[in-house]
């Protein structure tokens, strides 16, 4: 069982990640659609608390797909019998979501800006409506309202996420490279 501090370390990564981007899309997300990526991974996970995020580090139950440019390969296997996704870092877990949410900004699923969500409710709809997942939205709404928590004013934290962000980056690059020192 995780601690709160690690539970807000895991949301403030995931949030920072969001927020900061990816390689192909490094505009990010807005602070208020990271917070209720932040409630999506919360409810996929149990509170961080599942085998897929514990194993795989899939903050977001993401299927396994061949050739996936964040996946590592196939994880452990969801209830649906598909592979779920195994990622190196949350934060990879994270940028495939922000990648996932632009390509439906091309296909007209999403809204062009990504500032126009600002609820639980219209989140989980814009969700549902592009398949990311087979639950009801009832019950999913109901998850996301559960875990959402407004970070009003929380520049601070929002450092520190990025802190954290800029810290498991380098410690990958560190591992890729073999560098002792960066």
């Amino acid at each position: 069982m995780a601690t709160q501090t690690e539970i807000n370390n895991i949301s403030y990564r995931i949030r920072a990640a969001a927020i900061v981007g990816t390689d192909k899309n490094p505009k990010g997300v807005p602070a208020l659609l990271a917070d209720l990526m932040v409630a999506q991974a919360k409810h996929e996970t149990g509170n961080f608390t599942s085998r897929a995020f514990l194993q795989d580090n899939n903050a977001f139950g993401y299927s396994f797909v061949p050739g996936g440019y964040w996946q590592l390969g196939p994880g452990l296997i969801a209830d649906n019998g598909k592979p779920v996704a195994r990622y190196a870092t949350i934060e990879d877990s994270t940028a495939e979501i922000v990648d996932w949410i632009y390509r439906r900004i091309s296909e007209g699923k999403f809204p062009a800006n990504l500032n126009d969500i600002t609820t639980p409710d219209q989140y989980a709809q814009l969700l549902k409506g592009a398949g990311y997942y087979g639950d009801t939205l009832q019950n999913y709404l109901e998850g996301l309202r559960r875990w959402f928590v407004l970070n009003t004013g929380s520049d601070a934290l929002l450092i520190l996420g990025l802190a954290l962000a800029l810290y498991a980056a380098r410690k990958q690059l560190k591992k890729l490279l073999g560098a002792k020192k960066l």
